[in-house]
């Protein structure tokens, strides 16, 4: 080849090139990754709670190059629910649903975030557990919001989401990557297999993390945990004798210490899986043109007040992990600025992508913040709601018992529709592991008496018609 057409090439190659990235940016619009387990507290990653115990090193590079939230929430700490209020951006109250039902709302009304970035122009991809209400298999593209969706165990939605986002690296496009795991520590916790990936035997106690400092019940706590507690032990596994949940009262700490290294370990599955999406960006030169997003639907109890799962209100369960990084442009740092990952996810996509916010959400952009700029608007709480229905009476019926919280900077306050004493008040700056309600503590009955009045202005504010009973 002739030097002029030796240069020729190589000038069509780096313009083909540059003209990709320039068409993928569009008007100056990313492409968006949103990562999701599910089941990961938010401090099981390497990055928040050091390596000795969990190595998380592609969460711990998106924290490297982004921003971390230490105070981000779900918006109910249930799979279904939570989910649907990440991709609808409103409230479980709203869009119904409080617990695990996938029956269709109204996509009108709650239109998800593919719906809204296919009109905007973005390619969409939807990988791994779906669990929303909205149609998904054999469904148009229009019904999903998804041009292209894959179901499937952990270890095989990498390469599908992989060959989307190089057939889609011209355009921007939105990919969604769902995880299951840690979730598999459900079926830990019944003694079942691991679907979603073997984590190995597990070691001896003395060679798991220790059990939590926080293992036993709060003191003075509402007699409705109670009520749930007991519903709990007695909860069977669909139709058979076997438990639903992990046997709470009958484990020792040492259990409690091989339950959290096996839930370490899933959490480490998932990571590798996030590693080749990451990897692939990074091989595409992708990276300064991604805004990724990481969290979880909700957390795990984790062995916090010996408690397993979901459901509660307790940090373990829903507080979540928080990371937005877009290289070269996120600021590295982190953020204790208060996030609801069910209504805030929402806005965030809307304003890296350009496209509208849908009518009635409530949440906020979190892009100023992960940029190092101050928020547009100060928050003063944040609310979750729980609704127990698993749970098994004495008579054999299930439970019926929801609950609200409401979270403020320093303390953390929920309510029970049932319970003689159905409030609960945490300091969580004085005590992260909620060890004590001082609902009865008369030194602080004026925190007490705020909190009542960020709850009624909460109901007022968006709709929520909870009550006692």
């Amino acid at each position: 080849m002739k030097r002029r057409e030796f240069l020729k090439t190589i000038g069509m190659t780096a313009a083909a090139t540059l003209s990709g990235r320039l068409q993928a940016a569009g008007t100056g619009r990313p492409n968006i990754v949103l990562i999701m387990t599910d089941q990961q507290y938010a401090d099981a990653m390497s990055c928040a709670m050091g390596d000795r115990y969990i190595k998380t090193p592609n969460m711990d590079r998106l924290a490297a190059s982004g921003m971390r939230f230490k105070k981000a929430y779900c918006a109910n700490p249930l799979c279904v629910p939570n989910r649907a209020s990440i991709f609808s951006g409103r409230y479980p109250h709203e869009h119904g649903k409080q617990i695990n039902s996938t029956r269709a709302i109204d996509p009108e009304e709650f239109p998800n975030i593919g719906m809204v970035l296919r009109k905007a122009g973005y390619a969409t991809g939807y990988f791994g557990k779906w669990h929303l209400p909205y149609p998904f298999k054999k469904s148009t593209a229009e019904a999903s919001g998804y041009d292209r969706t894959f179901d499937a165990l952990d270890f095989k939605i990498a390469a599908p989401a992989i060959a989307f986002i190089e057939q889609n690296r011209s355009k921007p496009f939105f990919v969604v990557f769902s995880l299951m795991n840690p979730h598999n520590i459900c079926q830990y916790g019944r003694s079942q297999p691991l679907p979603d990936g073997d984590i190995g035997p597990v070691p001896t106690a003395d060679k798991c993390p220790p059990a939590p400092a926080n293992l036993e019940k709060a003191r003075d706590q509402s007699d409705a945990l109670e009520i749930i507690w007991r519903g709990r032990l007695r909860a069977k596994y669909k139709d058979t004798d076997k438990r639903m949940f992990a046997p709470l009262e009958l484990w020792d700490a040492d259990d409690w210490r091989k339950y959290r290294w096996a839930y370490y370990r899933m959490v480490e599955l998932a990571d590798k899986e996030m590693g080749k999406i990451l990897s692939t960006l990074e091989k595409l030169g992708l990276e300064d043109n991604t805004v990724v997003i990481f969290t979880s639907d909700h957390g795990d109890g984790i062995g916090a007040h010996r408690w397993a799962q979901k459901n509660m209100f307790y940090d373990e369960c829903s507080r979540i992990p928080f990371i937005i990084t877009q290289k070269g442009t996120t600021k590295t740092d982190t953020s204790d600025f208060l996030v609801n990952n069910g209504l805030d996810i929402m806005p965030t996509i809307c304003d890296y992508a350009g496209a509208k916010v849908p009518p009635k959400c409530k949440g906020l952009s979190l892009r100023r913040i992960a940029e190092g700029a101050r928020p547009a608007r100060q928050r003063d709480y944040v609310a979750c709601s729980t609704h127990f229905v698993q749970d098994l009476r004495e008579d054999g019926k299930p439970i019926d018992l929801q609950g609200r919280m409401i979270r403020t900077e320093n303390f953390k306050y929920y309510i029970f529709d049932q319970g003689g004493q159905p409030e609960m008040l945490i300091d969580m700056k004085n005590d992260p592991g909620e060890m004590q309600n001082l609902v009865g503590n008369p030194d602080y009955k004026s925190v007490l008496s705020e909190h009542r009045k960020l709850f009624s202005r909460y109901k007022t504010q968006s709709g929520d018609t909870f009550s006692k009973r």
